[in-house]
């Protein structure tokens, strides 16, 4: 229901053509801890930076420049979505979960804000293969965080801890200390059912459509008539750069088109060479035909 109802919730925003108005690309990837190994189920999903156009044949940038969609209107939506698919599955077991109805369990999620955090685009190729390596395959916690203390025989995992984070720095490292056992349950309560796929893709990342459009996809992005000037913005963005003014006239920063005029040597040189002597019979306001080369 994560995948499904992050999946949708992206879909169906970036077809609106007053935000993208186009079929997006999305890799999500399933987490079910938090730093400390507790059970904190989420997803990570990587977007693409607007959607294509399948109909008109051209790609379709977001309507902002530093994010892809509204965070007021993407969390709501994604609260709708993710709790019709819950009732919808609740109906269909016929029973409650949890010893609760879904009227008792959902009781104050329709008003309650929901947390969808939303990171602004990147074109740095590194850092996607490597948020992509980092939450694709790793399970749960890393060697260097867990500690084993033969004489106390008690286990150390080292996190980060958010609650004591405070702005603009980084959260601070405590330590847990726990019995052998302990440690085992938290790690193995993480381990995925068997043929379960941790990781999925969607819209233009999916398989189908990545064969179906093979060849054609850079060609659209590259011929998008506002491809220019978001890569402006966004190079302004990573950079922390500040542009100069722009167009005089519309206040673009997009470079000018040019028409390249190739000149004509055989034009020219007759009205350069042309001196107060005339040639025989001819009058001095004639101009001279081009000598051969």
């Amino acid at each position: 229901m994560l995948f499904r109802g992050a999946w949708q919730t992206i879909k169906e925003l970036c077809a609106n053509k007053n935000r993208v108005g186009g079929l997006p690309g999305m890799t999500g990837v399933l987490h079910t801890w938090g730093s400390d190994l507790k059970h904190h189920v989420h997803v990570h999903c990587l977007v693409t930076f607007g959607g294509l156009d399948e109909g008109r044949g051209r790609w379709c940038w977001p309507r902002t420049k530093d994010k892809l969609l509204g965070h007021r209107v993407l969390r709501n939506t994604f609260r709708r979505i993710f709790l019709d698919f819950l009732e919808k599955w609740m109906q269909e077991q016929g029973r409650a979960v949890y010893h609760h109805s879904f009227g008792v369990l959902t009781a104050g999620l329709y008003t309650k804000s929901w947390v969808v955090n939303q990171q602004p685009p990147t074109m740095n190729a590194e850092l996607i293969n490597a948020y992509l390596s980092r939450y694709i395959c790793r399970i749960g916690i890393s060697d260097q965080r867990l500690q084993y203390d033969a004489a106390t025989q008690r286990v150390s995992l080292s996190y980060k801890d958010y609650r004591r984070q405070k702005a603009g720095q980084a959260a601070p490292i405590a330590v847990l200390d726990l019995p052998p056992l302990v440690a085992m349950h938290k790690l193995l309560q993480h381990v995925l059912p068997p043929n379960f796929h941790r990781t999925r893709s969607y819209g233009l990342h999916a398989p189908s459509t990545r064969k179906r459009l093979k060849g054609q996809l850079e060609k659209h992005v590259k011929a998008a008539p506002d491809t220019v000037l978001v890569l402006i913005r966004l190079l302004k963005a990573f950079l922390q750069i500040k542009l100069g003014p722009g167009c005089e006239q519309c206040g673009s920063h997009a470079p000018p088109t040019v028409t390249l005029v190739v000149p004509d040597r055989h034009f020219i040189i007759p009205w350069l060479t042309v001196g107060p002597r005339a040639p025989p019979g001819g009058s001095s306001l004639e101009a001279p035909q081009p000598k051969a080369a």
